[in-house]
């Protein structure tokens, strides 16, 4: 039999797919902004998350046999999700990170809990049918280096539509951007890490580092110390700077294309202003690009 293939997707594709509202089961690497996209896409959409880390939950926890029968653990549910259970689910997404370090008594919990039928799904004798279903889960092929892993039943894993998530530099690099827009000339960073296949949550921690110029020895944890010392020569660069005559040299190269509708930028000839506004943002922020577009003196 020919072995089933994962469909991969990129972080954009995941917030699509989020949309349906279908069940999804998304694999992929830590640190790469699985969990990240769920919460972000529903803050954006006014859904609220109701999040079980199976890596931490006994098998009580998410209303297995011993849940049922005994009584603290059923109270203890009914009051901790109440809203939840009262809604049945309605405006919420049920969250069910690190699916795959789950022990396999708990992972049997969720038959029901994830059933395709919205209608059949039943959590502790609750109806929750109105809830969206997601799962995220770390790469199970050696590749993520993640151990403890549980590898998921097969009608358990049919219950959900299963993508592998892709990292997306594009991605990654516009979600940092616009996090960090404060640090000048915050792209070149970014693209020295991901050149480096720094995971955008490894990025996200230097970063604040580097926001507040906390000791170094923080970043060559996460960097490790020869990428640690390329990005600290980096920032000596950028400090050496002057934002306002950058900002002017932008300014006459922004003119030049107008005028010639192509220009010369380092080793490139830009024909479009979207290629012109990427090459600002390596040194500019949106908004500087903006007012060097607009003519803002």
């Amino acid at each position: 039999m020919e072995e089933k293939r994962i469909t991969k997707i990129t972080p954009s594709q995941f917030k699509k797919g989020l949309a349906t509202r279908r069940n999804m089961l998304v694999y992929g690497p830590s640190g790469y902004g699985k969990t990240a996209i769920v919460y972000e896409y529903a803050e954006e959409n006014n859904l609220k998350v109701m999040n079980f880390d199976l890596v931490s939950k006994l098998v009580e926890e998410v209303g297995g046999i011993p849940a049922v029968i005994g009584d603290y653990y059923k109270r203890t549910m009914d009051i901790e999700m109440k809203e939840f259970f009262d809604a049945e689910g309605e405006g919420y997404i049920l969250f069910f990170d690190e699916v795959n370090q789950g022990q396999p008594e708990t992972l049997n919990t969720l038959y029901t809990i994830t059933h395709p039928n919205p209608a059949m799904r039943r959590w502790a004798g609750h109806n929750i049918g109105k809830c969206q279903i997601v799962a995220c889960g770390n790469l199970n092929d050696g590749r993520d280096k993640t151990v403890y892993l549980t590898e998921l039943p097969t009608p358990l894993e049919n219950r959900f539509f299963v993508f592998e998530l892709e990292p997306s530099k594009k991605d990654a690099t516009d979600w940092l951007k616009k996090k960090w827009k404060n640090i000048p000339q915050v792209a070149k960073y970014i693209k020295e890490m991901l050149d480096n296949k720094i995971a955008p949550r490894d990025i996200d921690l230097a970063l604040d580092i580097l926001q507040y110029e906390q000791d170094p020895m923080f970043l060559e944890a996460k960097l490790g110390e020869a990428l640690t010392r390329k990005i600290l020569d980096l920032q000596k660069g950028i400090k050496g700077l002057d934002p306002a005559e950058l900002i002017k040299n932008a300014r006459k190269v922004y003119n030049k294309f107008k005028e010639d509708g192509y220009v010369e930028f380092g080793m490139d000839i830009i024909r479009s202003e979207d290629e012109l506004r990427a090459k600002f943002s390596e040194y500019l922020s949106d908004e500087e690009i903006a007012g060097v577009m607009k003519g803002d003196e």
